[in-house]
């Protein structure tokens, strides 16, 4: 069976009205990076180190691991590496660093990085991903040096998914919600920012280069950056 991927489809720039573009807010896992590091680790790597330290099977530690997952979704804890440390008893830090060559930009988001930068926008990475997971991936990919500032939900004390997080990082950063963009691959953070009044969101196709393209979102979306600027 063949995959269709994005690269497989029609794709025409998404036309925004830059000049009323001050803030660019990024989502760091899915949109300027690629998942598949994080899904690798999480799918693969870490219930098998779970497995062995707790004497079970691969698919009994994902199953496991993935119920408890899906019940807390969306929380702070569910991002959280001394949450998942506790309760698993790995070292996660250990295990994400055995595979960070797999950390990677998405198509074309570092040259976007740049190009915000020369427009004299300001640009914040808002992500969920706790400080020890962003501190594997700068080992790699110094991405915050390519923006002015990085919020992880951790530090603000709220997911994404919550209102706490906007007005948090609209006291640290002061934005226009009307006059600033936020692109990300989870629909529900989105919608949060929808309902904090952020005018200008997309979303994100393919956030896993492995994994297939996903279509009929519920915010425009696409895949390469040099569709959504004239680069």
């Amino acid at each position: 069976m063949q995959i269709t991927t994005s690269a497989d489809l029609p794709s025409s720039p998404i036309r925004l009205d830059w000049a009323n573009i001050d803030t660019v807010l990024l989502d760091m896992d899915g949109t300027l990076l690629d998942l598949n590091y994080d899904n690798h680790v999480w799918n693969e790597v870490v219930p098998e180190a779970y497995a062995n330290l707790k004497g079970m099977s691969l698919h009994g530690a994902q199953a496991a691991l993935f119920d408890h997952m899906k019940v807390i979704k969306g929380s702070i804890e569910f991002y959280s590496f001394d949450y998942w440390n506790a309760y698993t008893g790995l070292d996660l830090v250990a295990l994400h660093r055995t595979k960070v060559a797999l950390v990677a930009y998405r198509p074309g988001a570092l040259e976007f990085l740049r190009w915000l930068r020369n427009e004299g926008k300001f640009v914040a990475i808002a992500t969920n991903a706790h400080p020890s997971s962003i501190m594997v991936k700068e080992e790699r990919i110094p991405i915050s040096q390519e923006v002015d500032a990085v919020a992880s939900s951790a530090v603000l004390e709220a997911p994404k998914e919550a209102q706490d997080y906007w007005h948090a990082l609209n006291q640290i950063h002061p934005f226009d919600p009307k006059r600033t963009l936020f692109v990300d691959d989870n629909e529900p953070v989105l919608a949060a920012a929808q309902a904090y009044g952020i005018h200008h969101l997309l979303c994100i196709h393919t956030p896993d280069s492995e994994r297939p393209s996903r279509h009929n979102l519920n915010f425009p979306a696409f895949d390469h950056f040099n569709e959504i600027y004239a680069s």
